[in-house]
């Protein structure tokens, strides 16, 4: 089955280029860029035969853009990517998996960093693993796989939000009952604001952040569990 691959631009962010030649889809997906206002020119060389990209201009920051991107699509699977993401045939292999189990349910992949960051970097990835894996909140950088109908019966990601819309996403995910399903294969991303940051510092930031975010979320979806019960 064909998917749609949604791929936000950062200002100013070519890292997305050397993503496009891995995107080894399956016959007839499509690739939609969305830089936002940018003047991007995709270079259609290393897609795949009958893939098709397109690039959507619609949309305001990374969650205007995936918004905009996602209603553009065409499949009834969309696959959301980082331009600084990396994949692999293992992980294209377990895309093809979600793609055909047909669930109305929410998938993600592993998450491993690139060598372009500090060597304290496998702590990140030990913490990412009980986050995604135990606790059922992974991020946006490792590949949120969705039924289109789902994303839009979700409300698609708040674009009101300074930061974490692919947190929020999860919560709103959780908290309406779906299931949150690994695929166990790697998306790779880069470490270099790690690098460029200080890794204390940066992990420090986001743990905090991730927290004052997660509280009201996790209070509501007790909420509705307790609502469920005792109905």
């Amino acid at each position: 089955m064909p998917v749609s691959v949604i791929i936000p631009i950062a200002p100013n962010d070519d890292a997305w280029v050397d993503l496009i030649p891995q995107l080894q889809l399956p016959e007839n997906s499509e690739i939609v860029i969305c830089p936002g206002e940018q003047n991007v020119n995709p270079d259609v060389s290393g897609i795949s035969e009958n893939v098709r990209l397109t690039v959507c201009r619609e949309g305001q920051g990374r969650a205007g853009q995936m918004n905009a991107g996602a209603h553009r699509a065409i499949h009834d699977m969309i696959w959301f990517l980082h331009g600084d993401s990396r994949i692999n045939q293992e992980t294209l292999k377990q895309l093809g998996h979600g793609i055909a189990r047909k669930a109305e349910a929410f998938y993600f992949f592993d998450l491993k960093f690139l060598d372009d960051g500090p060597k304290a970097m496998g702590w990140n990835e030990r913490a990412v693993r009980w986050r995604a894996g135990w606790m059922k909140i992974p991020f946006g950088d490792q590949g949120f796989l969705i039924p289109k109908v789902l994303f839009s019966r979700l409300g698609g990601y708040r674009e009101d939000l300074a930061y974490g819309e692919d947190h929020v996403f999860v919560w709103k995910v959780r908290q309406e009952g779906y299931p949150v399903i690994r695929l166990p294969a790697p998306v790779h991303t880069s470490a270099r604001k790690y690098r460029k940051g200080g890794w204390l510092s940066v992990t420090v930031k986001h743990v905090w952040l991730t927290i004052v975010q997660a509280v009201p979320n996790w209070l509501e979806l007790k909420r509705r569990q307790l609502m469920r019960v005792f109905r």
